[in-house]
């Protein structure tokens, strides 16, 4: 797999890539595990992690393609109250439509589907940081399939040119700031090192995560990375001040 990475190659995405797309997204929950482990119905996955982006947004969708298989994508958000607004009123009722109707008629079988409901009514508003969107009006979900995921490598090369692609075209667009959730077990900081090195990410709150830790037996913590896409009011007068002529 290592020798097709110089074929990465980035581009918008398309609506034949739709399902792609969706298949990575129900498959990336968390890496090393099945979603079925976590929550049985992945459908449900796809349609509050993806499908805003690909129906309301498409112009701000990436993807990564290796040997022309889509291997991973970025999906961008320019407006987030606008997202809010559109979650709220038309994707979160038919999600929870079909979560409801499984629940009556006892279609989940899992017992980890019903600790996944559970947390998310009682914990997740908790543990889940975010910060104002007038600061970081933006967001950004990225993934790539977990086929890719052990090979660091692979995961750097695809991960820094999707990220890149889409923090062009939401700088490019006037977008301030995005900001972002991410998760990570206690003691491997990889993921806060990559968005810090190659991004200049901070991380604006830490909050612990309990969501994963039936299942690994170990600590995580949720993230809140913000990135400025913007030149602050303060960098762009230093700089017109040395450009100025003496």
């Amino acid at each position: 797999m290592s020798g097709r990475l110089a074929d990465v190659r980035v581009r918008p995405a398309r609506p034949e890539d739709r399902e792609r797309i969706r298949a990575i997204c129900q498959r990336s929950v968390l890496r090393g595990y099945p979603t079925e482990r976590i929550f049985e119905d992945v459908e449900i996955v796809s349609r509050l992690f993806a499908d805003y982006y690909l129906d309301h947004e498409p112009e701000s969708c990436f993807v990564a393609e290796v040997d022309g298989e889509v291997v991973g994508y970025a999906l961008a958000c320019k407006d987030t109250r606008r997202y809010r607004r559109i979650m709220i009123w038309r994707i979160l009722p038919r999600v929870l439509g079909r979560v409801v109707s499984a629940v009556v008629l006892r279609r989940y079988r899992r017992p980890e589907t019903y600790r996944t409901l559970w947390w998310v009514l009682t914990r997740a508003w908790r543990e889940i940081p975010s910060v104002s969107v007038r600061a970081y009006p933006g967001h950004v979900h990225v993934n790539v399939d977990p086929a890719f995921t052990e090979e660091k490598l692979a995961l750097l090369k695809i991960g820094m040119r999707l990220g890149h692609a889409v923090m062009a075209h939401l700088r490019e667009a006037g977008v301030r700031g995005i900001q972002g959730a991410i998760a990570e077990e206690e003691g491997d900081e990889r993921l806060t090192h990559f968005y810090q090195r190659f991004y200049g990410a901070r991380i604006a709150a830490i909050r612990r995560f309990s969501l994963w830790e039936r299942i690994t037996g170990t600590r995580w913590y949720a993230k809140l990375v913000v990135i400025d896409l913007q030149p602050s009011e303060a960098a762009e007068a230093s700089c017109a001040m040395r450009r100025s002529p003496l």
